[in-house]
């Protein structure tokens, strides 16, 4: 059997398992990690999916079915990550859901085998000022922040709704639609960066339109992770190589709403392997005879999970 490392918060006022650089110290991890093949036919190791929904927002899933199916796959961390509240009959109910879901963590670590779970949330931008459906002191207490635009979410005011939401649904009106609803769009997702500690941008692109290199611009700038996402096969092949060209780091999710694709993550492998992207630039791989010591290149970070390759017991 191997070694439990589940780390979560009884509760959500306390310090997270995926707390900053500078104030926690993370141990080598024990656990199984799955090879896959990829790139010149290196042997590489997907280390986690930070990317699932449970029957907590639309997921099938419920907490211990994750954890399991990552188990199964041989991932090292798993991340929950629920919609927010704001976007209509998809989200949570509530701030709150977010604090129970780490309690009901904690209550199933006995039944829990070798897998770090963390607790996030995937926020719906609302505003063209990059406002967030998650509240900032429950964003504070969160192990991993995902941002995103999704359809159906509720606007921050009559304006964001107008400019976002209805210009995204006029954009097949014609050109000068659409290039509104892209700058729109890009400006909202900006502005979310810049403004929150953001850890993923969740499938750039994907439902409303944006401008992929200046996005990718803003997630170099900001230290934030750019997405492939295996569930909707997202971005496309055209947009990760325009955003590849920006120097931005990658993240390979699922975006799994049932326990069968939590960790399936080939959509990302193909990718990689077709763009020859440097693994050094995806969070979750590593790379043959990359050691457990070996720092990641990735730029400043204030959650553990961008140092995946910082496996080494650094004291205190």
């Amino acid at each position: 059997m191997v070694l439990v490392i589940i780390r979560c918060c009884a509760g959500i006022g306390t310090v997270p398992v995926f707390a900053r650089a500078d104030k926690v110290k993370r141990h080598t991890c024990q656990a199984r990690i799955v090879p896959i093949y990829i790139q010149r036919r290196k042997y590489m190791q997907f280390y986690g999916d930070y990317h699932c929904h449970s029957v907590h927002s639309d997921g099938h899933s419920e907490l211990e079915e994750i954890v399991q199916a990552a188990a199964a796959r041989g991932l090292a961390e798993v991340a929950i990550t629920d919609h927010g509240p704001g976007v209509l009959g998809i989200g949570v109910k509530n701030d709150g859901v977010y604090v129970d879901i780490r309690r009901q963590i904690e209550y199933l670590r006995p039944e829990m085998d070798g897998i770090t779970v963390l607790v996030g949330a995937e926020a719906n931008i609302t505003s063209l000022e990059g406002d967030l459906d998650v509240a900032d002191e429950v964003i504070d207490q969160l192990d991993i922040l995902i941002v995103g635009l999704h359809p159906y979410t509720i606007p921050g005011s009559w304006g964001d709704g107008w400019e976002l939401f209805a210009a995204n649904h006029l954009r097949h009106l014609g050109r000068n639609w659409q290039e509104r609803a892209i700058k729109a769009n890009t400006e909202a997702v900006v502005a979310a960066l810049y403004r929150y500690d953001v850890d993923i941008l969740a499938h750039p692109g994907l439902f409303f339109q944006i401008d992929v290199e200046q996005a990718a611009r803003a997630c170099v700038t900001s230290g934030t992770l750019f997405e492939i996402n295996c569930g909707h096969e997202h971005p496309s092949l055209s947009d990760i190589m325009i955003a590849e060209r920006t120097g931005v780091n990658f993240i390979i999710n699922s975006d799994s709403h049932y326990p069968e694709t939590v960790g399936k993550l080939k959509y990302g492998e193909d990718i990689i392997a077709r763009l020859g992207i440097d693994p050094m630039r995806v969070a979750n791989l590593l790379e043959e005879g990359m050691s457990s010591g070996r720092k990641t290149s990735l730029p400043g970070s204030s959650h553990y999970y961008r140092t995946l390759w910082s496996r080494e017991i650094t004291g205190g």
